[in-house]
């Protein structure tokens, strides 16, 4: 059982909660309940403690954090993995350079730059044995989203493309899915990512944490292998809550209980799975998710970087201060029949709605650890600390060595979370046996 500590709340003193650019009420209750206070105002939020964004104005709050201050956001986190054809483009990359790591994504191609490419997979034919699903690159919860066999179809998805100056991601389908209950489902997993910059190197000291609970999404009609007269129910082959929360099949879950419904836990399926499987497949399953998600992460890790140098103001204590931004991101991963999880999406803005009382328990706990590991140690008299910082380095005459991080592992021993720490370049290659 994974329960929020009980542990009494440290007085948040003057330490102020930007949420102007947030209507979550779960979020500004996690802040409320640690003393906070919390800032709807946006003219009076500038120099809050923390800024917690969820709406695409991430830009617009990067210039105005200053090295106290806490943000919700990596720069570049948005361009680098949220878009779906970016995200394509950076796993075709890693594909190349680590073939046997990079298996967890299924065959992709964007086009239209990639359309000569595909069309090399048809031959002589006009239709292929296999399905292809097709996905425009700037658009969400489902729509614009098809499934076909056919070239050209794909020819025209590439020609309106072409004229919107918009890219589209086509990946081969996944026929063959895993199933609860005959319906195809997806798994949302919540993955924190925090930073700051590295003692007496160039970089970003990352740590990652991979939430013990997430959403089990199911469609609500019973799944059927593709077909000419089935590639068109939404219902059967897209997870999209979206989509399937207006069927008529939906069931809503009435309490915290989430062994039924079209929404349950990701707590729910792992027991599912050890008891279904075995233990040891649990712990296998687990550790392939993780995988996944780190994975996912690690091959951005240049471009956080040098994201990051160019979106801060400088911090002159040299990362002393510690975590200064960090991104809970959504990722969506879809199993086959033989448990092999495929990284299916990226969502650096993950919906923090409560449509039922399992939502409601699942992200209360999700946004209270989150803020529990990234913005624990701000007292409200962060700033001044900063400037006494900055004047014993000057005096000093020397660099500041930073002050090393809490202990993930004791951290997330703490907050009931799993960790895993991304690593330096040295330790890559142990990575990639994950």
């Amino acid at each position: 059982m994974f329960t929020i500590s009980t542990r009494p709340r440290k007085k948040g003193g003057h330490v102020q909660f930007n949420a102007s650019h947030s209507d979550y009420e779960v979020v500004a209750q996690a802040a409320e309940e640690r003393g906070w206070r919390v800032v709807k105002c946006e003219e009076k939020a500038a120099m809050c403690n923390i800024h917690w964004i969820d709406d695409a104005n991430i830009g617009d709050w990067m210039r105005k954090v200053e090295p106290w201050m806490r943000i919700n956001h990596f720069p570049g986190m948005n361009n680098a993995l949220a878009r779906k054809t970016r995200l394509a483009r950076n796993m075709t990359r890693m594909q190349r350079l680590f073939p046997a790591a990079y298996r967890f994504v299924p065959p992709t191609w964007v086009i239209p730059d990639d359309l000569t490419d595909l069309e090399k997979r048809f031959g002589n034919s006009q239709e292929s044995k296999v399905f292809y699903i097709v996905k425009p690159d700037h658009l969400c919860q489902g729509r614009g989203i098809f499934l076909t066999t056919e070239l050209d179809r794909l020819r025209q998805a590439a020609e309106e493309s072409r004229k919107k100056n918009e890219a589209t991601v086509v990946q081969r389908y996944l026929s063959r899915p895993m199933l609860i209950e005959g319906l195809k489902f997806d798994l949302r997993l919540y993955f924190l990512v925090s930073a700051k910059k590295a003692s007496g190197e160039a970089g970003l000291d990352m740590r990652c944490f991979l939430f013990r609970d997430g959403l089990v999404r199911l469609c609500t009609t019973p799944y059927q292998p593709p077909t000419a007269e089935t590639m068109n129910e939404k219902c059967m082959h897209l997870t999209n809550y979206a989509v399937n929360k207006n069927s008529s099949n939906f069931q809503q879950n009435d309490g915290e209980d989430d062994g039924a419904g079209s929404k349950r836990s990701l707590r729910w399926f792992m027991s599912y799975i050890g008891e279904t499987y075995g233990e040891k497949e649990r712990r296998k399953l687990w550790l392939k998710l993780m995988g996944v998600c780190m994975k996912t992460v690690l091959m951005v890790k240049p471009t956080l970087e040098t994201e990051y140098d160019g979106a801060f103001p400088r911090d002159l204590t040299g990362g002393q201060m510690g975590c200064r931004c960090f991104e809970l991101l959504g990722i969506d991963v879809m199993l086959d029949a033989k448990m092999k999880p495929y990284l299916i999406e990226v969502n650096h803005l993950p919906s923090f709605t409560c449509d039922s009382p399992l939502d409601e328990d699942i992200k209360r706990r999700l946004v209270s650890q989150t803020l529990d590991l990234t913005c624990g140690s701000l007292s409200g008299k962060d700033r001044k600390l900063y400037e006494q910082l900055v004047r014993e380095r000057r005096e000093a005459g020397q660099p500041g060595n930073a002050t090393p991080c809490p202990d993930a592992k004791s951290e997330a021993r703490h907050c009931g979370i799993a960790v895993s720490c991304v690593p330096c370049r040295k330790s890559v290659s142990t990575l990639m046996q994950i």
